[in-house]
């Protein structure tokens, strides 16, 4: 009869934890690709996009991506780390997150919207852009008028 109490309770600690793990941040996916991205940026794309089985229905789009970021990396030299550049919210479940990755030549804006449609986070749509530079500059000449 003692043994029921010890079962119970490792059954209850298992789905406690199996709750946990099903709900990930939004911030817990943007830290796992960083750390992933500092290794190897293209296996990061596919963690990010693995985070959404509806992604997976549409692998041309992921896969241009994802070549055409391949293409980037030996134009733009060694990865030196990143950097938030802005977080805006809808609601409660839709999120976008900004990042500078700084390169040796450029940096480059990696811009994920994150949505969580019941009680997990998942990669909407991740892109990435090179333009940083010139929003700096528009925005100098924007304060002068």
């Amino acid at each position: 009869m003692q043994k029921f109490p010890s079962i119970a309770s490792l059954l209850l600690l298992f789905f406690t934890v199996q709750g946990i793990e099903a709900q990930r941040t939004d911030r817990e996916i943007t830290d796992e690709f960083f750390k992933l991205y500092a290794i190897d940026p293209i296996k990061a794309f596919d963690y990010a996009f693995s985070t959404n089985p509806w992604l997976s229905r549409n692998p041309d789009a992921v896969d241009n991506l994802k070549n055409q970021y391949s293409n980037l990396l030996p134009l733009i030299g060694n990865y030196r780390g990143y950097e938030l550049i802005t977080e805006k919210n809808i609601g409660e479940n839709l999120k976008l997150a900004s990042f500078m990755a700084r390169y040796d030549r450029q940096p480059i804006r990696l811009s994920f919207v994150l949505y969580r449609p019941d009680d997990t986070w998942q990669v909407q749509n991740l892109k990435y852009d090179d333009r940083l530079s010139n929003e700096l500059e528009e925005s100098a000449n924007q304060s002068k008028n």
